[in-house]
């Protein structure tokens, strides 16, 4: 079976990883109140390349739950939002010193001062309902599933407090509980989904650390770790004396679509999962938590994967310069036995402006290249080759569906070859006439 329409798949690893110490100790060293607040900030210090700051990911909202060392039973806050301000985008919250005591500090210098803040954020509190981008009170994902959220202050009768957060905050029933007899944070079964581009609704984290009583009063610092995965995809072509344009797949489906496929002869139908929980367990310590995946809900191949094809009118001749889809899947990290079989078309340009489209062609990504794992992010490479299969015979348009796990055997660039060349026959014509016929002698 030929697979020419080859893939390369990539291992883009670990984007978001901790790199804080439970303790981190703030640059400033301004006097702490007994009564300081408990404010939060995304890591700063110790910053590695793989760290970016929470809101730069586009999220602007987690969950938090907080216990103080001398009081197991009542939390200092059970499932607050969180929410971040960013005042020169217009977006996340929309906030005011009048609401938000500990609102400022954009530098993240300062203790006791943040663009992250929780306080006149429940549910009953948030009223804005303006036009300037910030989330309004109708947007319901994005509010907190408490009334009332109050400013909380640190307790220095307690060695330590310990924060349990996760993101994005997920409203509703299907929101996340922490048992601080178990020490278990608990994402409901079903209550992460695949999904594409968004990661404020679609990419979900975990975090926790505990803060010792020297340094009360100074922020909270939290480094997110990622529950899931997510994937993308390029392409680029090797045709010499063409350019080439993915376009939509055809018959009346747009852009690149992925089958979840099994691999066979011929391959056939698989599953992939859409739907997951998790249970994380932090009885030995917030640093590394013992991490447990529900069973979750699968799709099959009739829910393909779909990827807007790349913008580029001439992909890029090298796995360098490859063009990627715009589109990011973020993928449910499940290990199971399912590939998937990629069905793309596109346009070949030649260089006197002559074009062909080859519609349907088809690439097996095995199951051991989409065994997801969290925290990961996967890029698969697809070469296009002139051994591409596919077809150009727009009378086969119509049968094209990608939601079939098979690949295509037929191949679609078919060249043009001189040979057997000939020369015809000369043909003959010999009229035979006497020089000496009609002459006259003079003798």
């Amino acid at each position: 079976m030929k697979k020419s329409l080859s893939y390369l798949a990539l291992f883009a690893g670990i984007l978001f990883a901790s790199c804080a110490n439970d303790s981190v100790v703030n640059e400033s060293q301004e006097e702490i109140q007994s009564a300081a607040p408990i404010s939060f900030r995304m890591n700063k210090q110790n910053i590695t390349r793989a760290d970016v700051k929470l809101q730069e990911t586009n999220h602007y909202n987690f969950g938090v739950f907080g216990y103080k060392s001398t009081d197991a039973a009542n939390p200092i806050m059970a499932n607050y939002l969180v929410g971040y301000n960013d005042a020169d985008g217009k977006k996340g919250y929309y906030m005011t010193l009048a609401n938000q005591t500990t609102l400022g500090d954009k530098a993240e210098t300062v203790n006791g001062q943040s663009y992250w803040a929780y306080e006149k954020l429940g549910s009953a509190d948030y009223t804005y309902d303006g036009t300037e981008g910030f989330y309004t009170k109708t947007q319901t994902a994005y509010m907190s599933n408490v009334g009332n959220q109050f400013l909380r202050y640190w307790d220095k009768n307690a060695a330590t407090t310990s924060f349990y957060a996760y993101a994005p905050y997920i409203n509703g029933e299907g929101t996340a509980t922490y048992n601080n007899s178990t020490h278990v944070l608990s994402i409901p079964d079903g209550s992460l989904t695949d999904g594409y581009d968004d990661a404020s609704k679609c990419e979900y984290m975990y975090a926790a650390t505990t803060v010792n009583k020297a340094n009360y009063g100074t922020d909270v610092v939290l480094s997110f770790k990622r529950l899931n995965a997510k994937v993308n995809i390029k392409f680029y072509e090797v045709i010499e004396g063409y350019s080439v344009k993915i376009i939509d797949l055809g018959n009346g489906k747009e852009d690149v679509q992925a089958a979840a496929a099994i691999a066979g002869t011929p391959n056939t139908a698989g599953t992939y999962f859409q739907k997951s929980g998790f249970s994380l367990d932090f009885s030995a310590g917030t640093t590394n938590p013992s991490i447990t995946q529900a069973n979750g809900t699968t799709a099959n191949n009739t829910r393909p994967l779909v990827f807007k094809e790349p913008t580029a009118t001439e992909i890029g001749t090298s796995k360098e310069s490859a063009s990627a889809s715009p589109t990011t899947y973020y993928a449910i990290p499940k290990q199971n036995s399912t590939g998937f079989t990629f069905h793309v078309s596109y346009e070949l340009t030649s260089t006197t402006g002559e074009k062909i489209t080859v519609r349907n062609a088809t690439v097996f990504v095995p199951a051991d290249k989409c065994n997801w794992t969290s925290n990961t992010a996967y890029t698969y490479i697809f070469k296009i080759t002139k051994n591409s299969n596919g077809s150009t015979d727009p009378d086969k348009d119509s049968t094209i569906d990608p939601t079939d796990p098979k690949v295509d055997e037929e191949k679609a660039l078919y060249p043009i070859v001189f040979d057997g060349v000939k020369v015809e026959e000369w043909k003959t014509d010999e009229p035979e006439y006497t020089i000496s016929e009609g002459t006259k002698y003079n003798y």
